[in-house]
């Protein structure tokens, strides 16, 4: 069923089909590239982790346990490369399904399948998507986790739909801790289940109790070593460094100072850089312009109720970002769909024809792929 779907789609879609195929392509660059930045951690605890420690190198760590595990599972003592590229294609699968998850969820609310296609497109062509997601970075679990929660959280409210959404939710915090705000659709979907199928009460949060119970014991783990300061790499001296830490985040996460563990300035001035393809480019206006865009398209569909759970889970998510204090420009990328709809709600709002906006997303991704083509050959060039 899968294949015939997808091989309608390119009779149907050469065009679509062309450019997909050039961004799966450009993707695999990344098989080629050694490990850099923050995999070089998760690798060296992977590499203790077969050893039997959650350690980066003589200490207890409290890095956020997923991708480290993961490595150490795809691992080969005797090619080490061969494993990290399983890995990388298991993360590139992994983006896949995300976008078929985000299809699925969109395709509630968007009944033109064209549309539908040039958010996935400009999703995927969006500066750094190509880079991070197929990498050992988090961000293609985190996409996975985000946008199947979302789907099945939007499926009618079932034992079964819960049992997926609430393991999803599980990873989704072992992968990156901010996303724990979503915890407050779980309990949106408590009182749904309360209100009307009170049989089913006690087995969701029977399900919710055993779930949990790995997160319960990482957080005794985390708590142990960070009151004790035993961690040699840790996501919490943000909160340790200031009179103030909250108040010390918060401005570093709205962008009116540069978080002392990062070389720029981050948050709001940071959204902008998901749109313009160079490196390390801030401008508070235009970013802050674009966000407030983001929020009034979904207003002016919140009477859709996908529509409404994508602006709570989006605001809920930009919350978090502001209280973490270092949200860099990947952070956003699991966002895109939604602010590549919210988008298209205003373009649909003054104008009726679809076909405009659907060349309009096809003329950028086609620029933004050429962009890609050259940088492809620089980093061969460079490698080789």
């Amino acid at each position: 069923m899968i294949m015939r779907n997808f091989f309608d789609f390119i009779k149907a879609e050469k065009l679509f089909s062309i450019l997909f195929f050039l961004v799966f392509m450009l993707s695999l660059r990344t098989l080629f590239l050694s490990l850099q930045g923050d995999e070089i951690t998760y690798n060296k605890i992977a590499t203790n982790i077969l050893e039997g420690k959650y350690y980066q190198t003589s200490h207890p760590s409290s890095v956020i346990p997923i991708v480290p595990f993961l490595m150490a599972f795809f691992s080969t003592s005797k090619i080490p490369l061969l494993g990290f590229i399983l890995h990388k294609l298991f993360h590139l699968f992994l983006t896949i399904v995300a976008l078929r998850f985000c299809y699925l969820t969109l395709s509630t609310v968007i009944s033109e399948q064209k549309v539908l296609y040039s958010i996935l497109l400009l999703t995927v062509v969006s500066s750094g998507f190509l880079s991070t997601l197929p990498s050992l970075y988090p961000e293609a679990i985190i996409l996975v986790t985000f946008w199947g929660f979302f789907y099945y959280f939007n499926l009618p409210k079932s034992v079964d739909n819960f049992k997926k959404l609430f393991f999803l939710l599980i990873l989704l915090i072992f992968t990156r801790y901010v996303y724990a705000v979503l915890g407050v659709f779980v309990l949106l979907y408590y009182y749904s289940i309360f209100t009307n199928s009170r049989n089913s009460i006690w087995k969701i949060i029977f399900i919710s109790a055993i779930l949990s119970t790995p997160l319960l014991f990482w957080f005794k783990y985390v708590y142990n070593i960070e009151s004790q300061n035993l961690s040699e790499i840790s996501y919490f001296n943000r909160f340790k460094s200031d009179d103030n830490p909250i108040w010390y985040n918060i401005k570093c996460g709205l962008g009116l100072e540069q978080h002392y563990e990062t070389k720029r300035i981050n948050g709001i001035p940071a959204f902008i850089s998901l749109f313009v393809p160079m490196t390390g480019i801030r401008n508070y206006i235009v970013s802050s312009f674009l966000l407030a865009a983001v929020f009034y398209g979904l207003y002016l569909r919140n009477k859709n109720k996908t529509i409404l759970n994508l602006l709570i889970g989006f605001s809920l998510v930009f919350i978090g970002f502001i209280f973490a204090g270092t949200g860099f420009s990947r952070y956003w990328l699991v966002l895109l769909p939604i602010i590549y709809l919210s988008y298209y709600l205003i373009y649909a709002r003054y104008f009726k024809n679809t076909t405009y906006f659907v060349l309009l997303a096809q003329s950028i991704s086609f620029i933004l792929i050429l962009n890609e083509i050259r940088v492809t050959f620089l980093i061969f060039n460079k490698l080789y």
